[in-house]
């Protein structure tokens, strides 16, 4: 086999692995949207996406990996930098409100028995792999926050003494209260999430933004 044909056999298997793992974490999307993360089974997952279950735990060691492999899927747009027009133009609680609204966006995309059973997944000792995945995912949302109120500090937007990676932590702690309180209680709505976020948040600016400036909770 000359080099051409070995590049074009390579670029084969590589498509046709690419296909198969995308195939696998749509149809796991799929059952865990539809009957619940705890429900499924690796062989489910293996039957829906026709593959073999040796097959699948080519591609994945656990059901855990494929469920962070979605959601690094879903919290990718969390992570693309807000522009430098919209630094300058927005306001510092719009600048946060307009990021934080984006999580809210990938929850409410997700059924709240699954949301309820990710939070759970935190205290589950026999999931550390699926857990430290999803911690490294809220790490780096706060690292997105504190690195925003950095430029915000930099430029006089927030009080000298504000402490970005401390509001960071406080913001998202408020948020993910929030989120865990819409996933156990049946009566809290998303638009309720929001107007709770938004009203949290609202104390707590007046506390970080230099005297004078308004504060519009969303």
């Amino acid at each position: 086999m000359n080099a051409f044909a070995k590049r074009e056999d390579m670029s084969l298997r590589e498509r046709k692995r690419k296909n198969t793992l995308e195939n696998i974490v749509l149809s796991a999307r799929g059952l865990f949207f539809n009957r619940g993360y705890s429900k499924t089974t690796m062989t489910e997952i293996a039957e829906a996406s026709d593959v073999a279950v040796g097959t699948l735990y080519n591609y994945f060691r656990s059901k855990g990996e494929i469920m962070l492999a979605i959601a690094n899927e879903d919290t990718a747009g969390l992570f693309v930098p807000m522009g430098s027009s919209e630094m300058d133009t927005l306001g510092v609680e719009e600048l946060i409100w307009k990021f934080t609204d984006k999580l809210i966006g990938f929850i409410s995309s997700y059924p709240r028995e699954l949301v309820k059973e990710l939070i759970g997944v935190f205290w589950d000792r026999g999931q550390e792999r699926l857990s430290n995945g999803l911690a490294s995912i809220d790490i780096r949302v706060m690292n997105q926050i504190t690195q925003m109120l950095t430029v915000l500090k930099e430029s006089g937007r927030v009080k000298e003494e504000t402490d970005p990676e401390i509001v960071a932590l406080a913001l998202y702690g408020m948020a993910t209260t929030a989120v865990m309180w819409y996933s156990v209680d049946s009566a809290m709505t998303l638009d309720r999430t929001r107007e709770t976020i938004a009203t949290m948040f609202g104390h707590f600016f007046r506390g970080i933004l230099p005297e004078g400036d308004t504060v519009t909770c969303h």
